[in-house]
């Protein structure tokens, strides 16, 4: 089943402002914006995908390559929570100019924390089947960020990446693969697949 954000994997970082991300191939064009499918073809990304993913290449963030793709799949939400990421997608569009780009993760706007809650909060409440044999991780930690990985048979690698904020919070990301699936908030900063709070996404 799919669930939470299906985007590439990025860690939320600390610079605000930063917006050069390092030198991988640039992201592939922008998908078109739209408004919804209507029957028979292939669906209309949502609305505000072109606005955010022309920024995301605009500021050379090449971490997010698959923008375009990632949300016009709606980050991979399920059809119950596609309300919940077009709400995430407004806010993020609405201030695309504070997003921040580093070499491995990217900033999400702070004052999006709500909206990421909410969508975090339907993903919550979807189950995976195909990653409940998940064992065992490895990672990193440094007093600034930290990272978690676990290799699953038939799904591929879960990575939680999470990065301290300035006001001592901890910001994550949750990827499956190169597929974010969605960011969260950490208080105390420890990457762990499965006692985090990418768990929910993982899970």
């Amino acid at each position: 089943m799919r669930i939470g954000i299906g985007w590439k994997m990025l860690v939320l970082g600390t610079i605000l402002g930063l917006v050069a991300c390092g030198t991988e191939e640039p992201p592939p064009p922008s998908t078109t914006s739209g408004t919804g499918g209507s029957g028979g073809g292939e669906p209309l990304p949502p609305a505000r995908c072109g606005e955010l993913c022309d920024h995301v290449a605009q500021i050379n963030c090449f971490v997010w390559a698959d923008c375009a793709e990632d949300c016009a799949d709606y980050l991979g939400a399920d059809e119950a929570c596609k309300s919940a990421f077009e709400t995430l997608l407004g806010c993020w569009a609405d201030r695309k100019a504070d997003f921040t780009c580093m070499p491995t993760q990217v900033v999400a706007p702070a004052s999006c924390k709500a909206e990421e809650d909410a969508f975090r909060a339907c993903a919550q409440g979807q189950t995976r089947s195909d990653t409940a044999g998940c064992t065992g991780q490895s990672g990193t930690n440094a007093p600034e960020t930290c990272t978690s990985a676990t290799t699953c048979a038939g799904v591929g690698e879960l990575r939680t990446s999470c990065a301290k904020l300035d006001d001592g919070t901890w910001q994550c990301a949750c990827r499956s693969n190169t597929s974010l699936l969605g960011t969260c908030t950490e208080p105390t900063g420890q990457c762990d697949n499965q006692e985090g709070c990418c768990a929910a996404f993982f899970y």
